[in-house]
């Protein structure tokens, strides 16, 4: 038999409910300014609410430090009822680290720096808040906002289809030359590989004092070769082995690990460890280096006016012209609370929008994540000043990410392994590349 509420009870308990919804006690309350709660309306700000966002980031030196803090400040100067605590760790990897611990402690911070394949990891275990509810809320991003970030870039913010990143300081590989020591030996910036090697060779001295590159081999060199050669993916669809060893892709895999070891033996590459190839091109005694477009702030500074250098694409293969999407994304975490979800969502619009995308671009070099940002007067103005700076913006329609898949971090320190022994001699491309998937097969597999 279905029981039923006294009626004096029941009209006591919904005068008390009616209660507490005037005094704003529930979390459907409505509040002075006509706002629902962010319960129902997601990313909107409360003005008669304190908030503090937690943002685990890796910018603790330098440019990027200042440039980080001094826009916190200005956001925070507009909202002044928002703290944002910016935690700044030393390295990505000490980063990751952390992120990882705090995930499993049920202890996020509120949003963070990520990559890629961190984002599947944490999405394993349902980590990352959608920002879908975010994005279509009334603090939301238009379909005009969507469409001015670089598409390739929003992709890459995506799991599943789903949105659960915005770009953040996102950079690619260039190929950076000294236009004085090119400009006296009559050689045109190579477009293409062939050209490339031509170059490497007619600047190189035979006694020594200069070479035509100076290298540090690494996973996303190798991936740059693999592509231009007519590579396809590098990981199977379900992230659980190596398509860079399957079939057509083995040969163009074994050909990019061998490509440059002629040339090394030859004396016109020269083969460094870590960031000591900047030494080589500052003090020039290399022509060429290959680097990310955030080097350039690294070069420009001790070069100073001694010489002339600038940027171009990397040479373009058989297959086109292609380059390696650096950086992370900006996340929240599903398990903060909902108010610093709000508070979150609405400081990451701020960091992503086309004034703040500005300064950021000018104050670090990287590149920037929407056209309107590109196309500003503000950063056209920069342009004309370091036309340099453009080629990584110009470049991002033939950028790839390799992988997310949870094993690629492995995969990523046994293939620059494989290439730095193939490149030196240490190891024949086919004995490389046989180690390498083999190696990278088992690792995907067991993430």
């Amino acid at each position: 038999m279905r029981s039923r509420w006294p009626g004096v009870a029941y009209l006591m308990i919904l005068a008390a409910m009616l209660l507490m919804t005037a005094c704003g006690g529930t979390s459907g309350s409505s509040s002075s300014n006509g706002n629902t709660s962010t319960s129902s309306n997601p990313g909107v700000l409360d003005p008669n609410k304190k908030y503090t966002v937690d943002f685990w980031e890796a910018f603790g030196i330098g440019a990027n430090k200042t440039v980080i803090e001094d826009l916190t400040k200005q956001y925070m100067q507009a909202h002044p009822n928002v703290t944002v605590k910016l935690q700044a760790f030393d390295s990505y990897d000490t980063l990751q680290t952390k992120l990882t611990a705090a995930i499993a402690a049920n202890k996020p911070p509120t949003m963070a720096q990520i990559y890629e394949n961190w984002a599947t990891q944490f999405q394993q275990s349902n980590a990352l808040a959608s920002l879908q509810p975010f994005i279509s809320g009334k603090n939301g991003l238009s379909q005009q906002d969507l469409a001015d970030f670089y598409p390739v870039l929003l992709k890459d913010g995506q799991i599943g289809g789903t949105q659960y990143m915005l770009p953040f300081n996102k950079s690619d590989l260039v190929l950076y030359y000294n236009a004085d020591m090119l400009q006296k030996a009559g050689v045109q910036p190579p477009k293409t590989l062939q050209e490339f090697a031509l170059d490497l060779t007619k600047l190189t001295k035979p006694d020594g004092s200069q070479w035509g590159l100076s290298y540090t081999p690494d996973v996303d060199g190798w991936s740059v070769l693999y592509k231009a050669l007519g590579g396809g993916d590098f990981t199977s669809a379900d992230g659980k082995s190596a398509a860079f060893a399957d079939g057509q892709n083995k040969q163009y895999a074994t050909q990019a690990l061998g490509l440059l070891a002629p040339l090394a033996k030859a004396g016109a590459v020269h083969v460094t460890k870590s960031y000591n190839w900047q030494n080589d091109f500052i003090s020039q005694k290399a022509a060429f280096g290959i680097s990310t477009i955030a080097t350039y702030a690294f070069l420009a500074k001790p070069i100073g006016n001694t010489f002339k250098f600038n940027e171009v694409p990397l040479p373009a293969g058989p297959a086109g012209q292609f380059t390696v999407l650096f950086g992370t994304n900006l996340a929240i975490f599903a398990n903060a609370n909902t108010d610093a979800q709000t508070a979150a969502w609405d400081y990451m619009k701020f960091l992503t929008n086309t004034q703040s995308n500005a300064t950021f671009v000018k104050g670090t070099g990287y590149m920037p994540i929407r056209q309107s940002t590109f196309n500003s007067s503000d950063l056209q103005s920069y342009y004309e000043q370091v036309p340099a700076r453009k080629v990584g913006p110009q470049s991002m329609g033939s950028a790839f990410v390799a992988s997310a898949a949870l094993g690629w971090s492995q995969c990523r320190n046994i293939i620059t392994t494989n290439f730095t022994s193939a490149i030196t001699g240490q190891l024949t491309p086919d004995a490389a590349m046989s180690k390498m998937a083999q190696s990278c097969n088992s690792a995907l597999s067991q993430a």
